[in-house]
Formats: C-alpha cells, structure tokens, sequence
C-alpha cells in the first residue's frame, strides 16, 4: 500500500532497511539477528515484509543434515562393517556421484557409479562381489522421515536398505536408483520475526501431523552461491494487521529451512526490509484499543 492511497490524517506509512552487518545481536551462523530501533516505532497497526535478500550459501549436504554418510556391508559380511563420508557442501549430479565413487573406492576397488544422461538414474555396481547399502542417516529424527532421510534418498534410492542383485548384462552385482539423484536447493525458506512478540501469518505443516509457525514464507528461484531476491512479485502474502496498535522496540528475524531447523548461512550477511502503518489520529486509535482491549 502507499502513502497517498490512505488518509495522512489517521495512518502513516513508513520502511526501514534491515542488515545483517548492523546487527545488535545475532546466532552464531547469523540465521537470526536483531536490530534496535533507534527510535520505537509506536502505535503501529499492521507489519508487511516488502523485500528479502539472501545469499544462496547453505551446504545441503551435511553432518547436521544427516546426509553425507552410508554404511556398507560386501561379500560374506553379515555387519556392516565398512561406511564412507562425502565432504559437506554443495554439488552438482556429476561431482555428487564422482565424491560418491572415491568412497566406494576406498572401500573395494571394484566398485563402479555411473549417472545415466537419459534416465537420470544412479546405478552402482560391483563386478566380483555382493553389496548391502544403508543409506539412512545416523541422526534418528532425520532416519523417521518419509522423504529425505539420509544421503541415499538424494541419491534416488526411495528405500534405506538396498540389496545389490547379480546382473548378466554388467557380469556383477548391481542396485539402480528409482528417481532421479536431486541436488537443487531449497525452493524456499520460512521468515520467523519477533517485534517484540512473534508474528505469526502463515503455518507450515511438516511431518508427524506437526506445523510450524512463521511470519511469511520467501520463494528461492536461483542455485547456490547467488543472491536470492524476494520483492512480493510472486503476491505471497507477506503482511500482519494488528488487533490493537502496538510498539516496536525491535525487529528480530529468523530464517527456517522447510523442516524448521535453522538454516546455515555460514556467517554470510542479508537483508530485507519492512513497511510498517502507524495510527496517527488519537481518536482512532482510542476506538481501536477499546474495541480490541483485554476483559
């Protein structure tokens, strides 16, 4: 909304720019910081994210994430005895499969993993001996998920547990993943705010039947390592009225990934920017606090 759409007598729209670099306070991955108003904005009817800008820098393959590990069992083995780790970060398909490959490796060096460039699709094999992957992740409340438990669902495999079977065309033992390996980037992250209470304008539902509370949700459009642009073009509502008029001291804001875990912006820096309606006829906002006061 602008200014001369509205009476001047009774509201008073104003923006305020907000920067990480500025902070008063902030995590130690500055996924949430706070910064002090100057002055406190008083009498304020109604909150409205207007621009987001946020760097793309999140690893979405991680410790944290439960999905840079598997375990292995080859042969006769009936544990698994042997496991590997790829390095944390961002990949693409081929690099992805190629950190895949040289842990296999370091495994048995008959192990082979090739990327189709028709189907899409993962296929892992072994031309001398029998396989058992687990690729669950070792984080028990990432291992519950219906999707997106572990390195082997980003892979492509849709079952934790995958037993390799001989096959006549390769002359080994072989598994085959079922979708298509997925190394993009989180289409978009979940805005919490306090100002000093949270708002709270849009729910999230997640698994077990849960949901998360947050103040708006911004759609992410580009890959890693670029700066994401949210200006409200994609007219996601991103605004809050208030019962009754409030003061703000303080903007603190938080950015969620689509689980609700913080999300890892490795100390990098990003910004946004709020417009705030402030009441300016007495006699309106005296109406208002009766209206909407506590019995």
């Amino acid at each position: 909304m602008q200014q001369e759409f509205i009476d001047t007598s009774k509201y008073q729209i104003s923006l305020h720019s907000i920067d990480s670099r500025f902070s008063d306070l902030k995590n130690n991955v500055n996924s949430e910081f706070r910064v002090q108003n100057p002055i406190p904005l008083k009498n304020i009817i109604r909150i409205r994210l207007v621009s987001v800008e946020v760097p793309l820098v999140e690893p979405m393959f991680s410790e944290p994430k439960g999905n840079v590990t598997f375990r292995l069992k080859i042969g006769a083995s009936v544990k698994y005895i042997n496991s590997g780790e790829i390095l944390a970060g961002n990949y693409t398909a081929g690099a992805l499969i190629a950190a895949l490959q040289t842990q296999l490796r370091n495994i048995h060096s008959a192990f082979n993993a090739t990327l189709s460039s028709i189907s899409g699709l993962l296929t892992i094999t072994n031309n001398s001996l029998q396989f058992t992957f687990d690729f669950a992740s070792p984080i028990d409340t990432i291992a519950s998920r219906p999707t997106h438990w572990g390195l082997g669902y980003f892979l492509g495999f849709r079952d934790t547990v995958i037993v390799s079977a001989y096959s006549t065309t390769t002359g080994g033992y072989s598994v085959t993943a079922t979708s298509v390996i997925n190394v993009q980037a989180n289409p978009y992250y979940l805005v919490q705010m306090r100002c000093p209470d949270e708002v709270v304008s849009l729910t999230h539902r997640i698994s077990g039947g849960t949901f998360i509370s947050a103040f708006a949700k911004i759609v992410l459009t580009d890959n890693f390592y670029q700066l994401q642009f949210d200006d409200g073009a994609n007219l996601i509502r991103k605004e809050y009225t208030f019962m009754s008029p409030v003061n703000i001291p303080f903007f603190q804001i938080s950015l969620r990934d689509p689980w609700g875990d913080l999300v890892n912006m490795m100390d990098a820096d990003w910004s946004y920017t709020v417009e705030v309606t402030e009441i300016k006829n007495s006699k309106m906002y005296n109406n208002m606090l009766m209206t909407y006061q506590k019995p």
